[in-house]
């Protein structure tokens, strides 16, 4: 009997056995930071208390116990309804007015005969009130015409709430994360009962308009030059099946721009960014997921980087597997976060940037002689060894940003355009339909470009409704939320 061979055997099952251990370990510590851990990946060197800073789904399992049915019968009247039609105004005789006087060009000899009155529920932050529509209207004289002044331009035909609050709730719901019921008790307190389906309706009549915006931000960021991509999920109902589907949230950003898109794909599969990308000539910045990994051989016109944030991430999670070896790596990463910072604490123009990126080039070599070395130390599926492979095997597109001024080090920018997205999800969980994961990913686009250029969300909305109504579709670019920071400052 081969007892080396068996001794061999033996020792190579211990060794395979006790990477799956310790890759479990890891996955259960990953979950428990999950669960219980702070989000930070901030990492501060021992020693040094001044150092700069950097950003699943549970299936219940099914019941063994097996279900009862029972068959229930019962009679049901049938009534008929006594809704009395549009009833939201009825209960708000308490609210302030606020009168608006809308007149007409006439001459002075025309005799004022009357008024063409209507009222809408209006909002200013923290106090509902009416606005009341006061159209004037004359009789020219010695003469049978009437001229009245035209009616306000309005997003939703013959809709009670004026464009302030319509924009109110479509803010509170996308940017503050309050679900619709909660804000239907919000104005209960007020004294003003506005039904679920109503306010819902006013969501969903908005979203055409919200979807040319969004289709506008988009094509302006496939033209730009240089754009980063990511992806979120989000939980939708399916009525196809019990519970939820679980789709995908694709999202784009030109940093330069400072535009920011979201659309909606019922999956994580390649159609996503491949159909929105064929046409696309520029850099591309990503992590490293394999679909965006097939861009670099269907399209040669885009020139594909990675992201420093994900592979800084890696050490990270690896900290309790190899602290000594993580920490070499972190702290080196940290050194080409410094460089950055220093571009950003004087302004550098994009040349500038390249110019001042150059000195990361030896810290970068350094790197890659360690990651080389260590490689052949470390067992490939334990958490240090996943995270040097990660870097080495896409060592050109993690490295070549040094060479550009206009790419950032990493994708943080769309990362933190994502944020709001996982905000929403804790509030209201899921979205009803497909459709309506779509209309999330129209608000999504408009609220995240406004973050993005610093634009206060509500008064771009109350802005944007009061004018897309009568905007042509080729004039739409003269409502986006850019357009609107030179109104803004036109009028100041």
């Amino acid at each position: 009997m081969d007892y080396e061979a068996i001794i061999a055997q033996k020792d190579t099952q211990i060794n395979q056995q006790a990477a799956r251990i310790e890759e479990l370990i890891h996955q259960i510590s990953q979950l428990q930071k999950l669960i219980y851990g702070r989000k930070s990946e901030r990492f501060i060197p021992q020693g040094d208390s001044g150092q700069l800073s950097i950003f699943g789904d549970q299936q219940s399992e099914p019941s063994d116990v097996e279900e009862q049915k029972e068959t229930i019968t019962y009679d049901r009247s049938k009534k008929k309804s006594d809704h009395k039609g549009r009833q939201l105004l009825s209960g708000c005789e308490h609210l302030s007015v606020e009168e608006k006087i809308i007149d007409t060009d006439h001459d002075e000899s025309d005799i004022h005969i009357g008024d063409e009155v209507s009222e809408k529920l209006a909002y200013k932050p923290g106090k509902l009130y009416r606005i009341r529509y006061i159209r004037r209207k004359y009789k020219k004289a010695n003469q049978d015409t009437i001229i009245t002044a035209p009616p306000v331009e309005e997003p939703i035909a013959r809709c009670e709430a004026d464009v302030s609050l319509l924009a109110n709730v479509v803010v509170s719901k996308y940017v503050d994360h309050i679900p619709e019921y909660r804000q239907q008790q919000i104005y209960k307190r007020e004294g003003v009962v506005i039904a679920p389906s109503t306010m819902n309706g006013w969501v969903h009549q908005l979203s055409p308009y919200m979807k040319l915006m969004s289709e506008y931000i988009k094509q302006k960021i496939l033209q730009s030059g240089y754009i980063q991509q990511d992806e979120s999920t989000i939980k939708v109902m399916d009525g196809k099946k019990q519970g939820t589907h679980t789709g995908y949230m694709w999202v784009m950003g030109a940093p330069g721009l400072q535009y920011v898109c979201f659309e909606y794909h019922k999956g994580r599969g390649r159609e996503g960014p491949i159909d929105n990308l064929k046409d696309y000539k520029g850099h591309l910045q990503t992590d490293a997921y394999q679909v965006y990994e097939m861009i670099d051989k269907l399209y040669g016109d885009v020139e594909h980087f990675n992201c420093w944030a994900h592979g800084r991430r890696k050490f990270v999670e690896a900290m309790a597997n190899d602290k000594p070896r993580s920490e070499y790596a972190l702290g080196q990463i940290q050194k080409l976060y410094a460089i950055e910072q220093k571009c950003r604490d004087n302004g550098c123009t994009y040349d500038e940037r390249k110019e001042e990126r150059q000195a990361a080039n030896p810290i970068l070599e350094q790197l890659k002689d360690w990651l080389d070395a260590e490689a052949i130390k470390v067992t490939p599926r334990s958490p240090i060894g996943k995270a040097i492979s990660y870097l080495t095997t896409r060592w050109q597109k993690f490295t070549k940003y040094t060479g550009h001024g206009i790419v950032e080090i990493d994708n943080n920018i769309i990362e933190n355009a994502i944020r709001p997205l996982a905000l929403g999800r804790k509030n209201y969980l899921f979205a009803g339909n497909h459709d309506a994961a779509t209309t999330i990913a129209y608000y999504y686009t408009i609220f995240g470009t406004c973050k993005a250029l610093g634009v206060n969300p509500y008064d771009y909305m109350v802005w944007f409704l009061s004018k897309v109504a009568y905007t042509k579709l080729e004039n739409i670019g003269n409502l986006a939320p850019d357009a609107y920071i030179k109104v803004v400052k036109n009028t100041t």
